[in-house]
């Protein structure tokens, strides 16, 4: 039987997907659990048509826009290569990645189909990190919770996935619609508090305070604006943005897997693989690699699920325009 255009056309999607989860694997290797999460959001935002000028609001290090953009790393690079505090993980919940080298140059074999014109973050290191990619025209240190540096009507698309991050979260959608031209198009990636029902945070009473301290390392407590659908549709409303369109990220099954994963090991694991020498590094990361590109295959879906009622999803892409 002859293979058809439609067949073709299928497989030749399924390897670039394919070759799109190795790619996000291969730069978060030693948390799998938030290397599948982040190709989620992705494919996601993958849905949505980018213009230009471009805001990527909560920038970070830049190396999941990268990835989107799909811009490709050699296989030596991982975001564990770059990191500090180790030690202090456990007892002062350092960020690790908060930490740039003067030496640092991420291995780039392609770059990205497109720049950003604007990347922010809070912490300057990351920023520090995010220029060496060569993607963003512009990188600004930004309090999200105060009013961006930014004039009206600057972008034709905004895109955050740290709003539920802002204290000030009301401020910062309006200020979003502020610097969003009319027509121009939003996307914001938030958590649902339902999540909180996927995780070990429901059983908090029985496990104990320090057992959740060293599960969680102040994560929950970051997300000070998480909360259920109609909120955040109300904070949109407030602030001048009218929904376009949503899709689910991520389901209950995409948390229970996520919520542990090797976090509580990951500073043992990189400090390990980061005092190896490199040749016997990349030999463990290129099996690593392998082995989680087939394990997580199965998660690499937004509406994977293994459960049978049907519930909250734990992250939602929101698509909106300023009215």
């Amino acid at each position: 039987m002859s293979t058809t255009i439609d067949q073709t056309l299928e497989r030749a999607s399924r390897t670039e997907s394919l070759e799109k989860q190795r790619r996000f694997i291969n730069a978060y290797w030693l948390r799998p659990e938030n290397a599948f999460w982040m190709y989620l959001r992705s494919e996601a935002l993958s849905l949505v048509p980018i213009r230009g000028p471009i805001a990527d609001l909560g920038c970070g290090d830049g190396v999941f826009s990268f990835l989107h953009a799909d811009g490709v790393f050699a296989p030596e690079f991982d975001v564990f290569g770059a990191v500090a505090r180790l030690e202090e993980v456990q007892t002062n919940d350092a960020d690790i990645f908060d930490h740039v080298d003067d030496d640092y140059a991420p291995g780039i074999v392609s770059p990205p189909t497109f720049r950003i014109d604007v990347g922010t973050d809070l912490k300057s290191n990351l920023l520090g990190k995010a220029d060496r990619l060569g993607f963003y025209d512009r990188l600004t240190p930004c309090d999200h919770n105060v009013a961006l540096p930014f004039s009206d009507d600057s972008f034709e698309t905004v895109y955050c996935n740290t709003a539920y991050w802002v204290e000030n979260v009301e401020g910062f959608l309006a200020e979003v619609a502020r610097v969003t031209r009319s027509c121009g198009t939003v996307v914001l990636q938030v958590k649902l508090d339902a999540i909180a029902d996927y995780t070990m945070q429901s059983h908090g009473s029985v496990l104990g305070d320090r057992w959740m301290g060293l599960m969680n390392r102040g994560r929950i407590e970051c997300w000070s604006s998480v909360c259920d659908r109609l909120t955040w549709e109300s904070r949109f409303a407030s602030a001048g943005l009218e929904i376009v369109g949503e899709v689910p990220i991520a389901t209950r099954t995409h948390a229970h897997i996520w919520d542990i994963g090797l976090r509580p090991i990951a500073p043992m694991l990189i400090k390990a693989m980061n005092a190896i020498h490199p040749h016997l590094r990349a030999e463990i990361k290129r099996d690593w690699v392998d082995l989680f590109a087939e394990l997580l295959r199965p998660f690499c879906d937004s509406n994977m699920d293994l459960f049978d009622e049907e519930s909250e999803p734990a992250e939602l892409q929101y698509v909106l325009t300023p009215r």
